[in-house]
């Protein structure tokens, strides 16, 4: 597979010193199955030197981190304090602290004037808040031409509901995303365009948490990856079973 200009570098491959390459520990965690969602959404945020960007739950800042390497100025907002403490020193360690400041707010609320980002982004956040109330605060935070990027976690994927099922008992308090619901994020701005991800690909972790084969999972990641690309593409019904959305909203 060739490497485009945006692509992250893929787990167990050496980081380059190019100035676009990125840790995939930055990613924090299922590094494997956030690769091509950003592969898919920072090339969305084009030349990011200069742009101010609000990151709606920072958490320990990994993408705060990622998108500062890159050039931007980034608030980075949490309602957990030692997650923020967590974020700065992850900053530190990146050498991005006076490109990147953490503040304790809800993202329902935000403390910020109008038109102030050029870009807000999330990732598993707006499970945990109302939707479209969330929608309207970043609206009203973005610059005219501006994007807000939220990458959610879907609600009716088979493994992935059966899992939060047994092992996550809070998850029936949480907002997971139905198609109806990128539609109602989407509403609150002019413009809405979003992609789906991991069908079948989900079935790799298989043979990383059920029997540690790596070469296994690896190949068959690989390989379901490409057959999920298939699928929802001639079946795009396909895609309100999928794990994770990807929702790029446009103000103009």
């Amino acid at each position: 597979m060739v490497k485009s200009k945006n692509m992250l570098p893929l787990k167990g491959q050496r980081p380059t010193s190019r100035s676009d390459s990125v840790e995939t520990d930055l990613l924090l965690w299922w590094e494997d199955f956030y690769v091509p969602v950003f592969e898919y959404t920072l090339p969305k945020m084009g030349t990011l030197k200069g742009k101010k960007v609000l990151e709606l739950g920072a958490g320990t800042g990994g993408t705060a981190t990622l998108l500062a390497k890159r050039g931007a100025s980034v608030v980075g907002i949490d309602l957990l304090p030692f997650r923020l403490t967590e974020a700065k020193m992850r900053a530190s360690e990146h050498n991005v602290v006076e490109s990147v400041d953490f503040a304790l707010m809800d993202a329902m609320h935000l403390a910020f004037p109008d038109n102030t980002f050029d870009f807000v982004i999330s990732k598993s956040v707006l499970v945990f808040t109302e939707h479209a109330q969330t929608a309207k605060e970043c609206y009203r935070v973005l610059k005219p031409g501006g994007k807000a990027i939220f990458i959610e976690n879907m609600r009716y994927h088979p493994m992935v509901w059966l899992y939060r099922k047994v092992f996550l008992k809070y998850s029936g308090k949480l907002r997971y995303f139905s198609v109806q619901d990128i539609e109602t994020v989407g509403a609150e701005f002019e413009r809405l365009e979003h992609r789906e991800f991991h069908l079948l690909a989900v079935s790799a972790l298989f043979w990383q948490k059920c029997i540690a084969i790596p070469t296994f999972y690896r190949a068959s990641l690989r390989l379901l990856k490409v057959i999920d690309t298939s699928l929802l593409k001639c079946l795009p019904f396909l895609k309100r079973l999928c794990w994770i959305t990807a929702m790029i909203c446009h103000k103009d």
